[in-house]
Parts: structure tokens; C-alpha cells; sequence
């Protein structure tokens, strides 16, 4: 299987320390993958994706402990919608939490949400 990655390196505030982490984007050559978040040696949340012609579908979200459940879902979601908007790529939300991400701020990602 062949993979594309990408690496963003990022300094981030978890635990009120600069903690340094890394978004890994990787996508298989079927457009099926996910963007991680990695500290510490440890990958501790990711975003499963499914990219398919102009349309990125954000399937589900995962964090690993829920110490810092929120902030690292909103880094990762943060780091999508990035990706996307750099791309021109529509978001499919299909993952509950990013759902309630855009139905609460519509107009932050009305730019990129393809609403079903």
C-alpha cells in the first residue's frame, strides 16, 4: 500500500506547558486515510478521512484519554479545515463531533462544509 505524508511540525499548549507535537496527514492511493496528532512518541487523536474527487469525508474522530479531549480534536479539526480550504476540497461530516463543530459555527466553515 502507498501512502502520502505530510508532516506539520506545531509547538501546542496542552497541559499549560509548550508541548511540541506533529499533524501527520497520511491517504493511501484510494483517497482512504486519516490526519494524526502525535506527542510524545504517541499518536493521541486522529481524524479518518476519505478523499474523493473535490469532497474530504471526515468519518470519524478519535482521542486517545480525555485529559485533553477538547484541544485535540479542535487542533486536528482545525488542521483539516486548513488542509481542505488550501486544496479547495469540500468537508462530508460523517463524525458526530465535527458535525456539531460546524452546525455551531456555520459560518466559520461555510467556505468548506458540503452540507448532505
Amino acid at each position: 500500500m502507498i501512502w502520502i505524508l505530510i508532516l506539520i511540525q506545531c509547538i501546542g499548549i496542552f497541559n499549560r506547558k509548550n508541548t511540541l507535537y506533529t499533524i501527520q496527514i497520511h491517504i493511501d492511493i484510494h483517497g482512504q486515510g486519516f490526519f494524526s496528532l502525535n506527542a510524545g512518541g504517541y499518536q493521541v487523536g486522529k481524524i479518518v478521512i476519505t478523499l474523493s474527487g473535490s469532497e474530504l469525508i471526515l468519518q470519524d474522530t478519535t482521542v486517545l484519554g480525555k485529559r485533553y479531549l477538547h484541544s485535540v480534536r479542535n487542533r486536528l479539526l482545525h488542521e483539516v479545515v486548513e488542509y481542505a480550504k488550501m486544496h479547495e476540497l469540500k468537508i462530508v461530516t460523517v463524525s458526530r463531533f465535527i458535525q456539531k463543530q460546524f452546525s455551531i459555527n456555520p459560518e466559520k466553515y461555510a467556505d468548506v462544509w458540503e452540507k448532505a
